[in-house]
């Protein structure tokens, strides 16, 4: 599928919005597909994630020979592969039949993102790695004169792990321009809503106190997402983008709730329906 990259200040036009829409639609629908092949899935994680990884992805990310020339995107919320995987196929670096073999024997996808896979840049699953990771790969590219940027998406539950927190700073003394992390603010983790295990309203004032630029996003809504990341590539300093989520985005029977999947009737029932 076509959708011509454009970092020239040309504002999206509604045409390419709806291309994208119709790539996250599609990949929506097939992570939910997916539960039926593995029932161990993060479908609710995933949904969240769609819109993010379908703009980075299809508008964005620029690949290259050389490893300082190519933009690299960590999926730090690792047990969302399942959307990562979705999206990679609408791209056509997956092919779509490895879906139904998640996690199987025979299959190429793992449950969380490895780097023998294509379109991924680096391994996930233990959760506040990812930051960490992201400041070596962009601190080499600055080393290195190279143009690559690095995005790192990340959960708000995940803010629990003190590894962010140890990062988060050392991007800043680096001023690693070249940087741009996600926030998902979707209000939920593991074990329920954010505000009942450890509350995250404060996030944006304690990154925006410790040197980075804060934006804010809706995760789900195109014109939002790819107009804060237009802003963020402006600003030469560390940028984080706090994305407005929900849980299960689009799946009724999950969506804003701690469910991390449905039954297979109601996933066959939202399918019909599609």
């Amino acid at each position: 599928m076509g959708i011509k990259g454009e970092r020239d200040g040309i504002p999206i036009s509604i045409d390419e919005i709806n291309k994208l829409r119709k790539v996250a639609s599609k990949a929506r629908n097939n992570v939910i597909k997916m539960q039926f092949y593995d029932h161990s899935i993060h479908v609710g994680s995933s949904l969240s994630s769609i819109e993010i990884l379908t703009a980075l992805i299809f508008r964005y990310l620029r690949d290259s020979e050389s490893k300082y020339d190519k933009d690299w995107l960590i999926l730090s919320k690792g047990h969302a592969a399942p959307g990562l995987y979705a999206v990679l196929a609408e791209k056509g670096l997956i092919p779509e039949e490895e879906l139904w073999k998640i996690q199987d024997i025979s299959g190429l996808l793992q449950g969380h993102p490895e780097i023998f896979i294509p379109g991924i840049d680096m391994s996930t699953g233990s959760l506040g790695q990812g930051l960490s990771f992201g400041i070596g790969v962009a601190t080499g590219i600055r080393m290195q004169g190279g143009k690559g940027k690095v995005y790192v998406i990340m959960g708000d539950g995940e803010q629990d792990e003190g590894e962010i927190w140890e990062a988060m700073t050392h991007a800043v003394t680096r001023k690693l321009d070249n940087l741009i992390s996600f926030i998902e603010i979707n209000n939920y983790q593991l074990d329920g809503s954010v505000d009942d295990i450890k509350p995250k309203h404060f996030l944006p004032d304690v990154w925006k106190a410790v040197g980075w630029r804060t934006l804010f996003c809706d995760g789900h809504d195109f014109a939002s997402l790819i107009d804060t990341i237009e802003e963020a590539h402006k600003i030469r300093e560390p940028v984080v983008i706090f994305a407005k989520t929900l849980r299960g985005k689009g799946f009724p029977v999950i969506e804003n709730t701690k469910v991390q999947r449905a039954s297979p009737d109601d996933a066959r029932k939202y399918l019909i329906n599609a």
